[in-house]
């Protein structure tokens, strides 16, 4: 894609052809579709006519393209960082989300470490908090794929989860995670922990 061709590929949440009002668009995820009809934010029945869910159906959008698309966006300075929120469960989501928003972070989610690393890939956040226990990739194995990634390696990994057991701290830690805080947890400690990876001296990339 050349610089300042219009981006084709959009989040479900950017995309101008839904005008339904939906409480999940809130959490910015890729797929949110997937999310609204799980959680039962939206009916059912017009999660499946959703003109989005339906290109991916038909195979018109794809990971590559997606990845494409952001990759020119990622390529200039960011005015306000980017935090990417992992976890499976949309209150956690948002309640995380709001720890990072009301720092002056700009928010995405992802509802699972497979779309975690999608995202990631695509728009190469300034931060990842990411849970542990979660379907198809869990928080170990994202970190470590963000980690092994020549564009994702320095970008610091923030785990959140119920493992509080010295092994889990130690696989947390041999798969590169920056902190490791064990629900629950008070958002003050998030917020410090924010404040010692995204200090607000450094500028955004």
């Amino acid at each position: 894609m050349r610089r300042g061709e219009r981006v084709a590929f959009e989040f479900c949440w950017e995309h101008k052809g839904c005008t339904r009002e939906c409480r999940v668009r809130d959490l910015r995820s890729l797929f949110c579709w997937q999310v609204a009809r799980r959680e039962g934010f939206r009916n059912p029945e017009e999660c499946q006519e959703c003109s989005y869910r339906g290109r991916w159906a038909r195979g018109e959008l794809t990971v590559e393209k997606f990845t494409e698309a952001y990759g020119d966006r990622r390529t200039g300075p960011r005015k306000v960082r980017r935090v990417l929120v992992v976890d499976d469960e949309p209150n956690i989501l948002f309640a995380l989300q709001e720890v990072a928003r009301a720092k002056g972070f700009d928010c995405i989610a992802a509802m699972d470490g497979e779309e975690g690393l999608i995202v990631a890939r695509g728009t190469r956040p300034d931060l990842v908090i990411t849970d542990v226990l979660m379907p198809r990739m869990n928080g170990f194995e994202l970190c470590e794929h963000l980690k092994a990634g020549a564009d994702t390696a320095r970008i610091p990994v923030i785990m959140v989860t119920v493992k509080a057991g010295p092994g889990d701290r130690e696989q947390g830690s041999r798969a590169g995670a920056d902190a490791y805080l064990v629900k629950p947890f008070q958002m003050h400690d998030l917020e410090d922990v924010l404040d010692r990876l995204l200090p607000p001296a450094v500028d955004a990339r």
